[in-house]
């Protein structure tokens, strides 16, 4: 009678065994995470490492990125967002913001470039932290012919520092494809 019993109980068990879970396997969640992540890389969200690095002291920080989309009408202190990342090694910039997070203290260079629309000006400076550093007057005037204005500046960042591109003055109407912002370290 034992016996019986514990084979009823054995091949109830087996039987349930059988039945597949309504929960997807761990193999598709990683295939639908590793394209999320794929995704959050290209467009240059910024997220925490979770890979197992055994040297982070070397990590390279560059960045490159152009203005997708035109921009009309931004008015002072409004943030340039350049939305299209070319590239984003060590996933400092955050293509949604325009914003570049130091991950590490050290010296950093960036450069910005601005295309006005034709008749018009931009008038932009590279801010850290809230803070105007260094400023570009790019102003097209009535010439009817498209000038563009480049900028570098070398800023000493501290880990968690915030850099991005913004109108000081006036209003700006900035070309898309042809401005530019990147920035990498030292």
């Amino acid at each position: 009678m034992f016996l019986a019993i514990v084979i009823l109980s054995l091949s109830i068990q087996w039987g349930q065994c059988d039945k597949v879970s309504p929960k997807p396997g761990l193999k598709i969640f990683r295939e639908d995470y590793k394209s999320v992540e794929e995704t959050c890389f290209a467009v240059g969200f910024v997220r925490k490492n979770c890979r197992n690095e055994t040297n982070t002291d070397d990590r390279f920080y560059a960045f490159d990125a152009r203005v997708g989309t035109s921009i009309k009408n931004l008015g002072v202190n409004g943030r340039v967002v350049f939305n299209t990342v070319v590239s984003n090694h060590g996933l400092g910039y955050n293509a949604s913001s325009g914003i570049f997070t130091a991950y590490r203290s050290g010296i950093y260079v960036f450069d910005w470039t601005i295309l006005p629309w034709q008749g018009s000006n931009a008038h932009t400076a590279i801010t850290l932290n809230d803070k105007f550093q260094s400023w570009s007057y790019c102003d097209s005037g009535k010439s009817g012919i498209l000038q563009s204005c480049s900028k570098m500046a070398v800023l000493k960042l501290q880990r968690g520092d915030k850099v991005w591109i913004a109108v000081f003055r006036g209003q700006a109407v900035i070309h898309s494809t042809f401005s530019s912002f990147s920035g990498y370290k030292l």
